[in-house]
């Protein structure tokens, strides 16, 4: 294995990612292994039907169901992309954490109810069956589906390319071992135990990342003098640093990319199949009222890491008080490793391999769910027997895992840009059809088919063909495609493609309401 290795470009290096040689961190980081393991074990033996394996049987309460909720959206973006977007471009990237939690708030309340009361009224178990059950339609079940499992391949390479760094700083391991071990450590976990063992395991590392979070806050701040001197250093190497919007793309252009970014992640929110389809596993509605402030007070604690590591690793850096050995990927686990204890180290990144290990298994479930279930019914074949399906969901995980693993042994892209793209995706695929969809009576399958193509086609116009030209030597591709984007390079695309995606919703469905009527069981979902 290691020979044939040799022939081949090898994009990920070890960087100036420190070695933990503490036993503690080390001790840390093997236990927490042993326990998702076990969890992923546990949650096999409750597994015995496709709905406990994707929505653990509506079984969970408020406190699990909230803080599980958040433990998705912040994962491995938020401690490794978030600092290494805060070490970047400074208050830019903030615009994503601390408006982020306004997204938990407008979910809750568009949302949970019809989501709830539709996994009661119709035997809903992902996301395309509700849309199936709302439009009717096939063509915008698969058409759904396909939206899945593209964001899912976004969004769960960020997750393993946040997982090869911890596992290079835990464990001491090649970056290129920690990518490919900790993928099939994730394909074990995700295959045993479903999303019962990912529901649990999230809340263990929700706990952990709130507790964490305050821990590593005090600690930057600290380190870097406090945030009078902090904001002074950054200040004298670059004012746009600590300006309201930050420094991506320069002044003015980082005025709109703060904006956009606003509108991606507060509104995108309610896109997130791996947020709003937690709402079908409450035990019932009555319990759905708190989750909201639980989540969105959460996330905005534990995005103090991101916050803190990223702009005082960079203030030190600037200050000459640091030499910059490291990639800016790398910014979370250095400051982790180097400069706080070794239990808070080992706290943080024992719980960070949770997080992207939880994260990644509700990944994981969804989009093979859309493999097994939601495209095959979209053609008219579905797996009739359900222990089969279960098994096809279960084998649809492996590939799903080797082609996220790919795209990240590919791609130089930063962890951070990679999550933005796969949130971006999901957002304007099923914000519109989704939100307005249930919110609605007018909305129509055209707009909605309308909605999720225009989506689609924007993003992966703009985000995918891009990347993948440029992984396969063809830059000058790339730039053509770039040269036709209207707006900045640094604009995210996900933003333009939710609202061209919402007003072609809106107008298509306005222009082919014929009038009929929604199914009678669904007037009371609508009317919540």
């Amino acid at each position: 294995m290691s020979n044939l290795l040799s022939l081949l470009p090898l994009p990920l290096q070890e960087g100036g990612i420190p070695v933990a040689d503490d036993p503690v961190i080390i001790a840390f980081g093997a236990a927490y292994l042993l326990i998702v393991v076990l969890i992923g074990a546990w949650g096999w033996s409750r597994t015995n039907s496709t709905s406990d394996f994707l929505i653990t049987g509506k079984s969970i309460g408020t406190w699990v169901l909230a803080l599980t909720a958040f433990s998705v959206i912040q994962s491995g973006f938020g401690f490794v992309g978030g600092p290494e977007l805060v070490y970047e471009f400074g208050n830019t990237a903030l615009w994503i954490f601390f408006t982020a939690p306004l997204g938990f708030l407008l979910t809750w309340i568009v949302l949970a109810k019809r989501m709830r009361l539709m996994a009661d009224i119709r035997n809903v178990l992902t996301l395309p069956d509700a849309m199936y059950a709302r439009y009717e339609s096939d063509a915008v079940r698969g058409l759904t589906g396909v939206a899945v499992i593209v964001g899912v391949i976004a969004y769960l390479a960020t997750n393993l390319a946040a997982l090869q760094f911890v596992m290079r700083a835990i464990f001491g391991i090649p970056v290129i071992w920690g990518l490919l071990g900790g993928a099939l450590i994730l394909l074990l976990y995700s295959m045993l135990g479903g999303m019962i063992a990912g529901v649990w395991t999230d809340f263990l590392q929700a706990i952990t990342m709130i507790a964490g979070a305050g821990l590593v806050f005090a600690y930057a701040i600290s380190f870097g003098g406090g945030m009078s001197n902090i904001s002074q250093n950054l200040a004298t190497a670059d004012p746009n640093l600590i300006a309201p919007f930050g420094a991506m793309g320069g002044a003015t252009t980082a005025v709109l990319v703060a904006v956009a970014w606003w509108i991606l992640f507060s509104v995108g929110a309610a896109g997130q199949p791996h947020l709003i389809t937690k709402f079908y596993m409450s035990r019932d509605m009555k319990i759905l009222k708190w989750g909201a402030p639980i989540a969105a007070i959460s996330y905005a604690i534990s995005s103090l890491i991101a916050f803190s590591a990223g702009l005082s690793m960079r203030a030190m850096v600037e200050a000459g008080e640091v030499s910059e050995t490291f990639a800016a990927s790398e910014v979370g686990p250095v400051f982790v490793l180097e400069y706080t204890p070794s239990v808070v180290a080992g706290l943080i990144l024992a719980a960070l391999l949770a997080a992207i290990m939880s994260t990644s298994d509700s990944f994981l479930n969804i989009g093979a769910a859309a493999v097994s279930r939601d495209i095959p019914r979209a053609f008219g074949k579905p797996i009739t027997d359900d222990r089969t399906e279960l098994r096809v969901t279960q084998a649809a995980l492996a590939g799903l895992t080797i082609l996220s693993t790919g795209v990240v042994y590919y791609s130089d892209a930063l962890v951070g840009i990679l999550g933005t793209i796969g949130w971006g995706f999901f957002a304007a695929a099923f914000v519109p059809v989704v939100v307005f969809g249930l919110n609605w009576k007018g909305a129509t399958k055209e707009g909605a088919i309308a909605a999720l193509v225009a989506g689609l086609v924007i993003n992966v116009l703009y985000s995918a063909a891009p990347m993948a030209a440029e992984v396969a030597g063809y830059e000058g591709l790339a730039s053509g495609i770039m040269a036709t984007y209207p707006y900045p390079d640094v604009f995210p695309v996900g933003t333009v493609a939710l609202l061209v995606a919402t007003v072609l919703f809106v107008g298509v469905s306005l222009v082919t309401q014929d009038g009929s009527e929604l199914p009678s069981d669904l007037h009371a979902l609508l009317e919540r």
